[in-house]
């Protein structure tokens, strides 16, 4: 493994690099599902629920504040959904 020269004149550098190397190896389960579901399911869900509740309550609500209660909506889809998803990751892990 290549050092940093950071690591240059470093006393440690060998053991760093071998716990860096065993790091690198470690095998497990791929994080990638996980990492979706808890960054961009939200962020999805968030901004689709906002324009939906833009444009349901676009002819019912004043201007004023169509975008404040769509927002508040949303959030609380967001959250709903959020909280469905946990639920469900948790009952599949028992499996």
């Amino acid at each position: 493994m290549v050092q940093s020269k950071s690591c240059e004149g470093c006393r440690q550098a060998h053991d760093c690099t071998k716990v860096y190397e065993q790091l690198g190896c470690a095998e497990g389960p791929s994080v990638t599902s996980t990492a979706l579901l808890a960054f961009l399911l939200p962020v999805v869900v968030f901004v689709a629920a906002l324009g939906g509740f833009g444009w349901l309550l676009k002819g019912v609500v004043a201007g004023a504040y169509l975008t404040p209660l769509a927002a508040a909506l949303a959030l609380v889809t967001t959250t709903g959904v959020v909280l469905v998803a946990r639920v469900l990751t948790r009952l599949h892990r028992r499996k």
